[in-house]
């Protein structure tokens, strides 16, 4: 699957756009509305969306800078660690709390009465998200910028050549790849098909006596997010999980599997989208500025006119629009 470095540029850029601007939104409409911003099910959202937007104005913007000259944007080693760092430590870090996402949104769904309490919430609710927020950040600092990997600089390859120093040291790259990559999209796809099939179960079973309203609401904001995964991130995955394993593959497998990973930005750039699309009160916010803006503004002026009654002297004044 070879795709040009002209290519590449032109499949990222037009997306990015669109993605910075509905992150701002989503994030604006989320941190304003006070019932929004303290619904626990949005806590893990607003997290993803804020890493995603720091995510694509750094990695994403440098690659699609390296896309277009074929160069790292600053010619340093320091610089060739952040970017090393930025790329494994971002998708890390969003792909471990989506996957805790799908396993939280059984909790909150099924076992509300689990958070119901201050310690519940504590526990299985905030304690996770600072774990689950914190340890790829300082599992990849000890990658770049703690083991020595010393590894020659190169400015025309993606990342300067140091993506390999997260398989510099074998056994580390091992649970690298077991724990950062393969298990984060495994959880996201198996809990969220058992999300799914435990919602439909439980609507068709109980019928009125789940509040379906409420709970669709938190179950499709996830399987929205949880589709791109399945799509992107899932197929190459099980390839690397079965190589892993010791499973002999094919060579047009292989060839699938490196080019398939330069679609995994398009995750990050599209979970705004998707989010947006799946928040209801949001998309009826959105159409309502948009009608309000293509209406033509009216001007109301008073206008003297002059008019015979029984009862009442003098003129009248009316309103009279005009366009």
């Amino acid at each position: 699957m070879p795709i040009s470095i002209t290519a590449r540029f032109w499949l990222y850029f037009p997306v990015l756009i669109p993605s910075l601007v509905c992150s701002v939104f989503v994030l604006y409409h989320l941190l304003t509305d006070r019932t929004l911003r303290r619904a626990l099910n949005n806590h893990v959202i607003i997290l993803i969306l804020f890493l995603g937007l720091f995510y694509e104005l750094t990695d994403v913007v440098w690659l699609i800078h390296y896309y277009r000259v074929g160069n790292a944007l600053i010619q340093t080693k320091a610089f060739c660690l952040t970017w090393s760092f930025m790329d494994f430590a971002g998708f890390c870090t969003i792909s471990i709390l989506v996957a805790w996402a799908s396993i939280e949104r059984h909790i909150l769904i099924f076992h509300d009465k689990w958070v119901s309490t201050k310690w519940g919430r504590l526990f299985l609710h905030y304690i996770p998200l600072v774990i689950f927020l914190l340890y790829p950040i300082i599992f990849y600092i000890f990658i770049f910028f703690i083991t020595s990997c010393e590894l020659p600089l190169d400015y025309a390859m993606m990342h300067c050549g140091y993506s390999f120093c997260a398989l510099f040291i074998p056994a580390i790259g091992r649970f690298d790849s077991i724990v950062n990559d393969i298990i984060p999209t495994f959880c996201i796809v198996i809990f969220s098909i058992l999300l799914l099939a435990r919602v439909l179960w439980q609507k068709r079973r109980l019928r009125q006596r789940i509040q379906w309203r409420n709970y669709r609401k938190m179950a499709i904001q996830l399987l929205s997010i949880a589709s791109l995964y399945f799509v992107i991130d899932f197929p190459p995955m099980v390839l690397y999980a079965l190589y892993t394993s010791g499973v002999s593959i094919s060579y047009n497998a292989i060839d699938y599997y490196a080019s398939s990973l330069y679609f995994t930005a398009h995750i990050i750039m599209l979970i705004p989208l998707v989010t947006a699309f799946s928040l209801p009160e949001l998309r009826e916010k959105l159409k309502m500025n948009v009608l309000c803006w293509r209406r033509p503004a009216r001007a109301v002026v008073p206008e003297t006119m002059g008019m015979q009654r029984t009862l009442i002297q003098g003129p009248i004044v009316v309103a009279h629009i005009v366009k």
